[in-house]
């Protein structure tokens, strides 16, 4: 069973980019016991949270906009297999525009004709006891190779963000995005982090290009702790696997996660985690809509 929330989120263009607010309440979760390593306390279900909602940016203006309202869909998810078991008990959600952050910036590394960088789209989760937040800029760029009769023009998104809880735990955080077609993949490149989580690193894309690169560069500092993923397809059952031809996803995870017995209630982190994620697609010449539409999706479970 899914349960699923929702409400009209503006569409506000500029350095805040905001979102409307959207509350849902629902029953706190059991209180975690620290310490102890005893049966009863075996987590076999996460409260999992993921934020649906459609983003475009308009190849004539230049603008972005948000096409669909954001929406929080709470579920329990099982701890070892993914699967959506019931309605989850996230409390207090509230989805609004967090600040434009040019420390959580992902970097145009070099100028080129035809390359037109978007403002980016901010996802700002704030639950009742800390908050998780993704960026997600846009890059265009028109001409890039020649394919058949025609030009081809290609889009790189760079995802970056993470969660933070001011008491709790962490199981896991991550990031989804998705071309909004679900007919034919135009994906073409990808990248994200794999292995044990370190302090600090980078992860960079490019487009595929016949001559003058373009680079697309993010880097995030976290405290190590167990490992980061990444798929096409996301860490747990959701929308997202109905786009996976086109769908890009990395997070992070406790290293609890998948075993056979799942969970502690002392397993998770207390510190800031995050991903990167690099995407990259392309529209042979005559195949771009005027409007190109993503699936910008966080995912946390706590």
């Amino acid at each position: 069973m899914q349960i699923s929330m929702s409400s009209r989120v503006s569409a506000a263009v500029g350095a805040g980019l905001g979102l409307a607010a959207l509350l849902g309440s629902v029953v706190a979760a059991p209180a975690a016991v620290a310490g102890t390593n005893e049966q009863s306390d075996v987590l076999t279900t996460f409260d999992s949270i993921v934020i649906q909602g459609r983003t475009g940016f308009d190849t004539r203006t230049g603008k972005t906009i948000e096409l669909e309202p954001a929406k929080v869909i709470n579920n329990l998810v099982d701890a070892v297999t993914g699967a959506v078991v019931g309605a989850g008990t996230m409390k207090s959600v509230v989805i609004e525009g967090g600040p434009t952050d040019s420390v959580r910036s992902c970097i145009k590394s070099t100028e080129r004709a035809g390359l037109t960088a978007y403002l980016p789209s901010t996802k700002y989760v704030r639950f009742e006891n800390g908050s998780v937040q993704f960026q997600y800029h846009a890059y265009r760029l028109a001409g890039a190779r020649k394919m058949g009769v025609g030009r081809t023009t290609q889009w790189e998104v760079c995802s970056k963000g993470g969660g933070d809880l001011d008491s709790g735990r962490l199981r896991r955080v991550g990031t989804g995005m998705a071309l909004a077609d679900q007919t034919e993949s135009r994906r073409i490149g990808f990248a994200w982090q794999t292995g044990k989580t370190p302090e600090d690193y980078s992860l960079g894309l490019g487009f595929k290009v016949e001559r003058k690169p373009v680079s697309i560069n993010a880097s995030i500092t976290q405290h190590p702790s167990d490992k980061l993923l990444g798929s096409f397809r996301a860490p747990y059952e959701s929308y997202m696997n109905d786009v996976e031809l086109n769908a890009v996803n990395a997070w992070w995870q406790d290293n609890c996660i998948g075993r056979w017995y799942g969970c502690f209630r002392n397993s998770g982190s207390q510190d800031f985690q995050g991903a990167i994620a690099h995407g990259l697609w392309e529209f042979p010449a005559g195949t771009e809509p005027g409007v190109v539409a993503f699936h910008f999706t966080p995912y946390v479970s706590k």
